[in-house]
């Protein structure tokens, strides 16, 4: 498929200029070639006028003087060819066979040009005015002199096309530079655009020098304004990417070392069901053997919940829910759990309080169902686990005691490290670090405190986004 020339952006640029520089030129070409021909028209109407005042002043020179018809006559004839009045005389220019005069006395004809007609140009009244004649338009100007003994009348005409050559004259000495110099003006901008985007093409050639293995960042040496944040996006995204492969490394490394015992067990317990030779050693092996499975089952679930979590960086939506409502929900379905050991498990909390918060779907399920099962895992023998629901004006409250052994003091702050375990009964090692990283997910934050007597409180408290509207 061919590429479109637009999809360039060098092209693109190239283009969007040349043709804004065009339309401007156009109209200014426009607007230059009406403000010429108004002008030139000024300047020639104020040079028919002069022309008219002067064969004015001519003739009431000539009437003035006695002269003889004679010498009438010979100073006519001298006026005419200081005129040049015929085309292609010595010296003559090309403009000057079109220009006309006439000088009427009354309805005589007392003096015209060679090329103008016998009778009057125009209408004889004192202006501006045009007529035709000969196929072309003539601009005319009409003077009348005020003399009361010898009153008469000068016409002076020019024809249009002087004009209109001169304006076209004026606007192509003007659009020829334009012309000539917007190809030269888009091989300049060609190469000047093409030097704005080297910093680009440096880019583009150290994306296509790296290996695929390779996310290091992009390092651009004085990279201009307008580049800075697509290399600091880019390299954002090569940091989000490695993170990404590092953590399924991670998981996978993780889930290999988390599994190798519980399935090196269940082979033991498999080859003991297969290799027993009584009733009783075959569902002691197949106790062992489903024990080992919920084992692993268990560590699977974790670390997949652990993997969905770190994995998704940006939380997902909060939907509105009872905080009281949902933990004694999620507890009701934990009842067996703490019943298995004969442990007692409670819930305390301000019925009359407002318990309305915003939380993921599925998060204070996990959180519970973390926490408890901790807490059964250490608790003893009917022994209790106490669920505390606080508020105050700005934040909730979960708070998991035990009566467990308790833990010691150094290992507090070790408790939500991934696959941290401390004694014999623990499990994996996530529980508290998938409950810590859900904290974080709601810009909360957990705690442990050992009780007075034996066992360990966990606490986790968030921010109060829900508002009851009144």
């Amino acid at each position: 498929m061919l590429n479109h020339p637009l999809k360039s952006i060098r092209k693109r640029i190239l283009f969007l200029v040349l043709f804004l520089l065009v339309i401007m030129s156009s109209l200014i070409g426009l607007v230059s070639f009406k403000d010429a021909s108004h002008e030139i028209e000024e300047i020639f109407d104020a040079r028919l006028a002069q022309s008219a005042r002067i064969l004015q002043a001519l003739v009431l020179g000539i009437h003035q003087t006695e002269l003889t018809r004679t010498e009438e006559n010979k100073l006519q004839k001298a006026f005419e060819d200081a005129l040049l009045l015929e085309a292609g005389s010595g010296g003559s220019h090309k403009y000057e066979s079109k220009i006309a005069y006439q000088v009427w006395h009354g309805e005589q004809l007392l003096m015209q040009s060679s090329n103008s007609p016998s009778t009057s140009f125009v209408e004889l009244k004192p202006g501006f005015g045009s007529t035709f004649f000969k196929g072309y338009l003539w601009q005319t100007f009409t003077l009348k002199t005020h003399s009361s003994d010898y009153p008469f009348t000068v016409t002076v005409a020019e024809r249009e096309d002087v004009r209109g050559e001169l304006v076209d004259k004026v606007v192509l000495q003007t659009l020829i530079p334009e012309l000539i110099g917007i190809p030269i003006l888009g091989i300049m901008i060609w190469l000047a655009i093409g030097w704005g985007l080297s910093p680009l093409r440096d880019l583009t050639s150290q994306l296509r020098g790296k290996a695929p293995n390779n996310l290091d960042p992009v390092i651009l040496k004085n990279p201009p304004t307008e580049l800075q944040p697509i290399q600091k996006a880019l390299n954002h995204f090569l940091a989000e990417t490695q993170t990404m492969i590092a953590r399924e490394q991670r998981f996978i490394a993780d889930a290999a070392h988390e599994l190798r015992t519980p399935l090196a067990v269940l082979k033991i317990h498999t080859d003991n069901a297969l290799n027993s030779s009584s009733e009783e050693e075959i569902k002691k092996s197949l106790k062992e053997l489903d024990s080992g499975v919920n084992r692993a089952t268990r560590i699977v679930s974790q670390l997949l919940t652990m993997a969905r979590l770190e994995s998704d960086s940006s939380p997902s939506p909060k939907n509105k829910l009872n905080l009281l409502e949902s933990s004694r929900n999620c507890l009701a379905e934990l009842m067996p759990l703490a019943w298995s050991k004969t442990i007692e498990l409670s819930l305390e909390a301000n019925e009359s309080q407002d318990w309305q918060t915003n939380m993921e779907d599925g998060a204070l399920e996990i959180i519970l169902q973390n926490l408890i099962s901790n807490a059964v895992k250490f608790s003893s023998e009917q022994g209790s686990i106490e669920v505390q629901l606080q508020q105050d004006d700005n934040t909730f409250s979960i708070c998991v005691a035990d009566e467990g052994k308790g833990i010691q003091p150094e290992s507090i702050e070790r408790l939500t490290e991934r696959f941290y375990r401390d004694g014999i009964e623990a499990g994996a090692g996530l529980g508290l670090s998938i409950v810590n990283r859900i904290a974080e997910r709601h810009s909360g934050s957990i705690s442990f405190e050992k009780n007075s007597s034996r066992g360990l409180t966990v606490k986790l408290v968030f921010p109060r986004v829900y508002k009851q509207h009144l």
